[in-house]
């Protein structure tokens, strides 16, 4: 039996406590690959002895908790003045007359230490806890407030103490107890609350909704009572660990105090740690996209202490911009304080903030720092390295193979000397980057040792492990053994039992997991079989494209009840359209039409890029959800970076939509020019061709694109850029086409036509190959004409555009061949283009609407004084113009020929 979504199973915390427990601590007790935690009662021996022992340690006066102030002593003295874990650990072993605020005092002392000490120091000072210390705290358990108690869990678990310790249980036993013992009577402390509630959470042991029940009273009168940003620092804490027990109206409330006390300055720039708790609190996937403004408002009230913010901080609050691509008022000041934090720290994960906010010329001063890091075996020792290190990787886009392998050879090391108990799973996110990188790459690269390495891990646990069991896990394993196969016969097919896995779990297979499935079908037909489909991986391909169709009409139906968001909908888009197979299919337009049942109200920049990133992809044209999307531009343009409002442009440009009011354009006017010198040269130009097209570009705008320093800049872009083979020619093709335009539109502007070179050069490198429809126009307009010299075959204008078919006639509409010279107005001589318009040249779901480029092309071809006509493929090869007789006399009416 397949199951979507295991719960933290509740099993029952040890048989025999059940006597000296009020409150059952359920445990989600699932065989993952790690030794659980705590061993079940029928391996535990339950001795008399030792369950009358820990009801001593549990029971006690639940009425004594609040203790009074402790007096100093010279044994607190002694600790406190004590510098090293070896120190306080000799103070706590040798000394006989130990009071539980001796015991409590250590265990804080030694988390401090434990907190900024190595590996190998950090795993004696847990086994010494373990042997020394647990002893001595034994006796006072039941004397302990729940302020002590509340310590020593968090400390002792952060340590590495395992739940399954007799004295941990009855620390966290009686803290519950005294929690549910004062749900209608005295408030638990927030410190209390925040310390077990992220203590219960360390390595998901527990069922937490079932556990943490009691707190939700305590939490209420918190937030009811909040007036300081210590409080709010705690609660939000709280509402990080326990977000699956609060309700609408409980987070609501929580809003509204913390709107209050920033209106009222209580939360303020100088309280930065408060609201950096607020910032991760809200990121919560659960309910972020549904809290951007918010987010936002609290983002822009750090702004002026951004500068002074500790390197953690800095850290965490420019992730989240780069997450939510604003407030566009803190790229300045993120930027300077990184550059600024990379001098001081020169760490991978500083180098990765600061990346996203360099220039070309940073860049390459950014790489040499990545080579120096990438080659140090120091920085590789840091926490979490790898990934900070992919970060990087990635940000400088950097091509060069040899750093490529230096990485991931890096990587196969650290799988291979990481304990096998400390690596369950955590492979994942290694198969998950290299994904992303290869797609980073265009599917260039590949590293067989480390795809080797990762594939017989994913198989293991597909086969031996729970995770295999769990359509969420299985989605992230099975997808990387079909990208990469790696697997017994996979140069012509697929494992059989991943097949069989799939079918099995179709019906709970979520949105997220079909995108991974699907992303590694791309990857396996791109990389493994673009030249050759053996027969059986083809038949294996198309019964899960039958799979991934199902799941895409189960879950869109389900959309009934339960209404998508923008960012569900985008990825069910991009799932399908990651198969081009499946781009033809009922349920892909489906999917593409739901879009225009889309609640907007949630509108923010990340969903507006993937908006119209899938909008770009498809050709799909809705016009309501392109107009909500400028009206966010419109509403927003003081928060929504330039970079979002290049993707906006460009996407509305290449439909061919035009925007209700003039108002938004001249907002993204604005912030084009207030970001220029952030964006990157090729956005730049893509905005700026954008506008073109709605004829609103400033001149100002026009002018600094236009001047020897920004082509400077984007022949230094070209010159760093990590796609050598196609980004040159894509820049240097959008700067000919805003000079075309440019030149066209805005005369006035004084910017001369520099491109011709540009021009004859690509004509030089095509061949061109005519196509059916061209061959067949050609014959007809011969019959028509009855002359060759009467018409011109691809014929290219001075700027550029590419011509299928022109005819001159005089006066009396006869005729006549072309003049030598090409001029834009000949006297009483009609010039008439004939466009063979594509499907593609149609957006996907309007074969009315004409997409921007081809629109741009007519208005300049009738402005150099060509008649333009159109024949578009699709009526062209229709049944009703099948005959070569209709075609004639369709030509024939297009031309007004009456011979």
């Amino acid at each position: 039996m397949y199951l979507n979504h295991l719960p933290r199973t509740q099993w029952k915390y040890l048989q025999y406590l059940l006597r000296v427990r009020q409150l059952q601590l359920l445990r989600r007790h699932v065989n993952i690959g790690a030794k659980p935690p705590i061993q079940t009662a029928a391996l535990l021996p339950a001795l008399g002895q030792k369950l009358r022992k820990h009801s001593q340690l549990v029971n006690g006066d639940l009425q004594d908790k609040f203790g009074v102030p402790r007096e100093q002593d010279a044994l607190l003295t002694r600790l406190e003045e004590a510098k090293t874990g070896n120190q306080i650990l000799d103070v706590l072993e040798s000394c006989d007359g130990l009071q539980s605020s001796h015991v409590v005092m250590g265990i804080s002392l030694l988390w401090n230490i434990y907190h900024d000490a190595e590996q190998a120091s950090k795993d004696a000072i847990t086994d010494r806890v373990l042997l020394n210390v647990l002893p001595k705290l034994a006796p006072y358990v039941h004397q302990l407030e729940i302020d002590d108690l509340s310590r020593c869990y968090l400390y002792l678990r952060k340590m590495h103490i395992p739940n399954s310790e007799a004295v941990v249980e009855a620390v966290l036993t009686r803290s519950l107890q005294l929690i549910e013992s004062q749900v209608d009577d005295e408030v638990i402390p927030l410190t209390s609350l925040s310390r077990l509630s992220v203590g219960i959470n360390l390595e998901r042991d527990f069922f937490t909704p079932l556990v943490c029940r009691n707190f939700i009273p305590h939490l209420e009168h918190h937030i009811n009572w909040c007036r300081s940003a210590e409080q709010v620092r705690l609660l939000s804490t709280c509402l990080f660990q326990l977000h699956f027990l609060i309700d609408e109206e409980l987070f609501t409330r929580f809003k509204l105090r913390l709107t209050e006390m920033m209106q009222s300055g209580v939360l303020s720039s100088e309280t930065p740690k408060a609201l950096l708790k607020v910032i991760h609190m809200l990121n919560i996937p659960v309910w972020s996209q549904t809290h951007t403004q918010l987010i936002r408002e609290v983002m822009l009230v750090l702004r002026p202490c951004i500068h002074q913010m500790e390197s953690a901080d800095l850290k965490s609050i420019c992730r989240t911009f780069l997450h939510h691509q604003e407030p566009a008022a803190l790229i300045e000041p993120l930027k300077k304080a990184l550059e600024k934090l990379l001098q001081e720290e020169g760490t991978a994960d500083a180098l990765f903030c600061a990346v996203p906010f360099a220039t070309p010329l940073q860049r390459d001063q950014y790489l040499h720092q990545f080579k120096e890091l990438l080659y140090s075996e120091e920085a590789w020792q840091q926490p979490n390295a790898s990934g900070h290190l992919f970060s990087v990787l990635r940000a400088l886009k950097v091509s060069d193979i040899e750093f490529c392998n230096t990485y991931w050879s890096g990587v196969v090391k650290e799988l291979e000397s990481c304990p096998e108990k400390h690596l369950h799973l955590r492979f994942l996110r290694h198969c998950q980057r290299y994904m992303n990188f290869n797609n980073n790459l265009g599917g260039t690269y590949r590293h067989l040792e480390l795809e080797r390495k990762l594939s017989r891990m994913c198989m293991n646990a597909i086969e031996h492990d729970i995770a295999g069991r769990l359509p969420a896990k299985f989605a992230r394993l099975a997808s990387f053994v079909l990208a990469y196969g790696q697997t017994p016969l996979a140069w012509k097919k697929f494992p059989n039992f991943l097949l069989s896995k799939m079918l099995a779990m179709a019906p709970q297979l979520g949105i997220q997991d079909c995108f991974l499935l699907s992303r590694g079908m791309q990857i396996a037909s791109e990389l493994r079989f673009r030249q050759h489909l053996p027969a059986l991986a083809g038949m294996q391909l198309s019964t899960m494209d039958s799979i991934l169709i199902g799941c895409a009409e189960r879950h869109l139906r389900d959309a009934e009840k339960d209404p998508l968001n923008a960012s569900e909908l985008s990825m069910i888009v991009r799932t399908l359209s990651h198969r081009k197979k499946l781009k033809n299919t009922v349920v892909y337009n489906q999917a593409l039409a739901q879009y225009k049942n889309l609640h907007c109200n949630d509108l923010n920049s990340r969903v507006v890029r993937d908006m119209a990133y899938n909008f770009n992809a498809s050709n799909f044209f809705v016009p309501e959800l392109l107009e909500s999307m400028f009206a966010y531009i419109s509403e927003q343009h003081d928060h929504v970076s330039g970079d979002t409002v290049e993707k906006v442009l460009t996407c509305s440009y290449n439909l061919g939509y035009m925007p209700a009011s003039v108002e938004a354009l001249n907002h993204a006017s604005e912030v084009l020019l207030r970001d220029f010198d952030q964006m990157s040269g090729l956005s730049v130009v893509q905005a700026c061709l954008a506008l073109c097209f709605y004829k609103s570009i400033p001149e100002q705008l026009i002018n600094q694109v236009f001047c020897v320093k920004f082509i400077q800049r984007i022949e230094d872009e070209i010159q760093v850029c990590y796609s050598k083979a196609t980004y040159p020619e894509r820049v240097l093709n959008l700067v000919m086409q805003l000079n075309r335009t440019v030149c066209l539109d805005f005369p006035e502007a004084n910017v001369p036509w520099f491109q011709q070179n540009y021009i004859e050069a690509q004509i030089s490198k095509k061949s061109l190959i005519p196509s059916e429809s061209t061959t067949e126009v050609k014959q007809l307009l011969h019959q028509l004409l009855q002359n060759d010299k009467h018409f011109r075959c691809n014929h290219t204008t001075p700027y550029g555009y590419q011509i299928d078919f022109v005819i001159h006639f005089d006066r009396d509409k006869n005729p006549i061949p072309a003049p030598p010279v090409e001029a834009t107005m000949l006297d009483r001589i009609t010039k008439v283009a004939i466009l063979l318009l594509k499907l593609d040249s149609f957006c996907e779901n309007d074969l009315t609407a004409l997409r921007g480029p081809e629109s741009l092309k007519m208005r300049h071809l009738e402005m150099m004084g060509y008649k333009v006509m159109q024949i578009n493929e699709h009526d062209w090869n229709s049944k009703y113009m099948a005959s070569s007789t209709a075609k004639a006399n369709y030509l024939k009416c297009l031309l007004q020929i009456s011979h």
